[in-house]
């Protein structure tokens, strides 16, 4: 390496090298991190029936089972009677969870959106749940008092809610209502 002008190029080219070695990195241009798309909730679940479907034909038919061993010559006096009433009591509890669920009823989801829903919903499977522990402990004064606040849920809700309509007066049969004797007449 004698020649004066490799040496000039090889100094030049070593301290370039060290220069661009040493020297901080150019800055890159830093995208945002993709921020994770907020998962939409599901829609709520909903019935696929109508609210009113769902009364007159769970509520109703229940109600009338603990209501009608109220009558003189009804009370239970057998552990089916008394199965029978748990049963329709169970149903009743059931059925508050049930209507605070929108169907397909024309009123339905307004319904289910506002405080008084809500409140009569939660009374009614209060009343259930008081019947169904009446029925398993087989004590009638108790079923009475249970019987006496889902009157009370089904009369402060149609006020509120369909003041038209009265608790009772929807026209329907059944065919198998069950007798406190424990046996299913057919009408």
């Amino acid at each position: 390496m004698g020649h004066p002008q490799r040496r000039w190029v090889l100094a030049a080219v070593v301290t370039t090298c060290l220069t661009a070695s040493c020297a901080a990195p150019a800055p890159t241009e830093q995208k945002p991190a993709a921020q994770p798309l907020a998962a939409a909730a599901p829609p709520p679940p909903r019935s696929p029936v109508s609210i009113n479907a769902e009364m007159v034909t769970i509520v109703d038919h229940a109600a009338h089972q603990l209501w009608e061993a109220e009558r003189p010559g009804n009370a239970p006096k057998t552990d089916a009677a008394w199965a029978n009433l748990e049963e329709h009591a169970t149903q009743v509890a059931a059925a508050g969870a049930l209507v605070s669920l929108a169907g397909t009823g024309t009123h339905d989801i307004v319904w289910t959106e506002t405080d008084g829903w809500k409140k009569w919903s939660r009374a009614l499977s209060d009343a259930g749940q008081a019947a169904l522990k009446a029925s398993q402990d087989r004590n009638m004064d108790a079923l009475v008092a249970a019987n006496g606040q889902l009157v009370e849920a089904c009369e402060g809700c149609h006020k509120e809610f369909k003041p038209e309509l009265p608790s009772e007066g929807i026209v329907h049969a059944h065919s198998h209502p069950f007798r406190a004797t424990g046996t299913a007449d057919r009408k």
